[in-house]
């Protein structure tokens, strides 16, 4: 079954592609999905009248008449499959409207015995040139066809010579009038109740298919929408991981390509934003980081002369590094900075200050020993005395005029 139909579909699929335009033809809009679907229906229709000349063919054997009928309705049909393959679908429609029509009429005056009871039915035929007009023209120029139709029943009946038989059947009306009105109201009729019914049909299955066309068209709709607002989430993520560069201080990255027009345009701003206004954004981020670690410093070396323990920053990338290291190498000798008030260390006398002398004993007691002398180090003065003088707590006199700073004695080296 698998096999059979694969096969059926290929031979269907290469009949259209021989006499249809629907594979050549782009099908974006309504309007070209129903050009395509009427030019199939042609191709459809041209097989099917090449199948019926076949089927009545043998009545064209020994009678030429009928032989060069037939010849020219064959000539009609691939005259149709050219042009509707080449894209001209009204044209060939009306020419399989026309070809059908004159079949008909080429049957009937190809008889020698003139319009006889028997081709009466005949004009009932001329129905299947309204359905094919309903079909493949445009939809209403079916109630045109009929309309056509119509005329040309009425002058073939007043023109042809009627046969015998329709004298003898016009004696069973009260008049010929009654007769001929009586005989041709059935196919006139006919023609106007298939075209009302033909539009409806067909109006009805256009109205099918362009509901059909719209789903199509919504879920495409939706299905772009979704891919867009995938695409548009993509691009934001991409917006999101850059601008998380630049808030970490990278500013060296950059927005990559974007999948949409408007956030390409997006990432076009932003770059050049970046590059006309990075070395500010550069040194404001610097200058920052160097503030912070200043304070980290500061409070590192207000810790050091406290005398509490000591947390030294990390290396960060700043000028302070170097500030850093040396400071945490000389902390690891000293845990405080060196302080005068020990009585072994005293500050070097600037130059041209005046020579430091003892202060003179009160009387009756025995001045104070004189502190041992370093020859390695500075002169260190005497402890603070409590009950001299202001101004000689510390055993400072003004300097002795007899002698000189080359004096010897102590003084400041």
């Amino acid at each position: 079954m698998d096999i059979s139909s694969r096969r059926k579909r290929s031979l269907a699929s290469q009949w259209l592609q021989f006499a249809s335009s629907s594979g050549s033809n782009p099908q974006r809009t309504l309007q070209e999905r129903e050009l395509a679907r009427r030019s199939d229906l042609i191709a459809w229709l041209v097989l099917g009248m090449l199948g019926g000349l076949v089927i009545v063919s043998p009545i064209a054997i020994g009678d030429n008449y009928a032989l060069l009928t037939y010849i020219c309705f064959l000539a009609l049909q691939l005259a149709a499959i050219s042009l509707n393959r080449a894209g001209h679908i009204t044209i060939a429609g009306n020419i399989l409207v026309v070809s059908m029509n004159a079949a008909i009429f080429a049957y009937m005056w190809s008889s020698p015995l003139g319009l006889t009871m028997g081709q009466l039915p005949n004009y009932d035929a001329f129905a299947v040139s309204v359905v094919i007009a309903a079909s493949v023209l445009p939809r209403r120029s079916a109630f045109i066809v009929a309309a056509l139709n119509s005329v040309l029943i009425v002058a073939d009946y007043l023109i042809r010579p009627h046969n015998a038989n329709v004298a003898l059947d016009a004696a069973l009306y009260p008049s010929v009038t009654v007769q001929t009105v009586s005989l041709l109201v059935r196919p006139i009729a006919l023609q106007f109740t298939m075209a009302l019914v033909a539009f409806l049909w067909v109006r009805g299955t256009d109205l099918a298919i362009r509901r059909a066309d719209r789903a199509e068209e919504i879920a495409m709709l939706e299905y772009r929408e979704l891919e867009r607002t995938s695409t548009l989430e993509e691009g934001i993520r991409y917006l999101h991981q850059t601008l998380a560069q630049w808030a970490q201080g990278n500013f060296a990255g950059r927005v990559p390509a974007m999948p949409l027009e408007i956030l390409e345009q997006i990432r076009f701003d932003l770059n050049s934003f970046m590059e006309r206004f990075r070395p500010d954004m550069n040194a404001t981020y610097y200058l920052q980081r160097l503030q912070n670690e200043v304070a980290r410093l500061t409070a590192s070396l207000e810790s050091w002369v406290l005398g509490q323990p000591v947390v030294w920053s990390e290396p960060s990338g700043t000028p302070l590094d170097r500030a850093i290291d040396l400071l945490r190498g000389s902390g690891s000798a000293t845990s405080r900075p060196s302080s005068y008030s020990s009585p072994n260390s005293a500050p070097m006398r600037p130059t041209g200050a005046p020579r430091l002398t003892p202060m003179p004993s009160p009387p009756g007691t025995m001045p104070p020993a004189a502190p041992p002398r370093s020859t390695s180090g500075p002169y260190a003065p005497p402890p603070a005395n409590p009950l001299a003088p202001p101004g000689q707590q510390f055993g400072v006199f003004p300097p002795d005029e007899n002698t000189s700073d080359n004096s010897p004695g102590d003084h400041w080296p």
